[in-house]
């Protein structure tokens, strides 16, 4: 039985890119990532991670995603009355067992948000219960989309790579974009953390592969991944010339040879 969740009482945050808001937790450090949120406890022993995904289905969500090896199912998958799901996974480090909680809600719009508690086994229900709380506050509204404005995108992106790194608070995020001059897009991704008190002691990665096509459309790049879920992103010029902004984040612009 999934523990009852307490609401935090700080203003609501919101990603009007994406479509949603929520309420975070009180008192916790907060940093903004890429397609997301991230969140350190007081006591640095929980990350909370809240980011969006493209995804129709809970089993789509976790398909493309390779966890540590040894990391394990311990609370099989449970129903929530939002119509996401909820899984606990755990794994045996050097430093304790890290514990993994991860929510996946959808939105009536498409795709959804991803919440992921770590933490050790002594913090896990304070870890859970607030991740829980994060899911039980999601609100999803209709995103609001870049209008199309200026073009010549195309030919700038095409066939190059697309990195994007962001580290803070434990967590860590790469995305790699391969826009292949045929049309082809690859993606690459990985993320992971750490306990932030203890940089020796539980942790876990993931990381996955995903295929589809690509476009620009006007200013925003659009990708579409092959199990029909899209992701826009508005493209803004940015000072270095190796450099462009994709919904003002930077990625770097890199020669790339996995299209061959």
């Amino acid at each position: 039985m999934l523990p009852c969740f307490a609401q935090g009482v700080e203003e609501r945050l919101s990603d009007t890119s994406s479509g949603y808001t929520f309420q975070p937790p009180s008192g916790w450090t907060r940093n903004r990532a890429e397609n997301g949120f991230s969140f350190v406890n007081r006591n640095k022993t929980i990350l909370l991670v809240v980011r969006t995904h493209s995804y129709t289905t809970f089993e789509a969500a976790v398909k493309d995603t390779k966890l540590d090896p040894g990391t394990t199912v311990v609370m099989e998958p449970q129903d929530l009355k939002n119509g996401g799901k909820f899984v606990r996974l755990a794994k045996q480090t050097a430093g304790g067992v890290a514990v993994v909680d991860i929510f996946v809600l959808f939105s009536p719009t498409g795709g959804g948000v991803t919440i992921i508690g770590l933490s050790d086994e002594k913090n896990a229900g304070e870890s859970v219960n607030t991740a829980g709380a994060i899911a039980n506050s999601i609100v999803f509204t209709k995103p609001q989309l870049p209008a199309p404005l200026s073009s010549g995108w195309e030919s700038e992106l095409s066939g190059t790579h697309l990195l994007y790194l962001y580290s803070g608070n434990g967590y860590f995020e790469e995305k790699h974009i391969y826009l292949c001059a045929s049309g082809v897009l690859l993606q690459r991704t990985g993320q992971g953390g750490f306990s932030p008190g203890d940089v020796d002691g539980p942790s876990f990665s993931a990381r996955g592969w995903r295929r589809g096509s690509w476009s620009v459309n006007g200013n925003a790049l659009v990708l579409r991944f092959q199990d029909g879920s899209v992701g826009q992103f508005a493209l803004t010029k940015r000072q270095a010339s190796n450099e462009v902004g994709l919904n003002g984040n930077r990625y770097f612009i890199q020669a790339q040879n996995a299209c061959q």
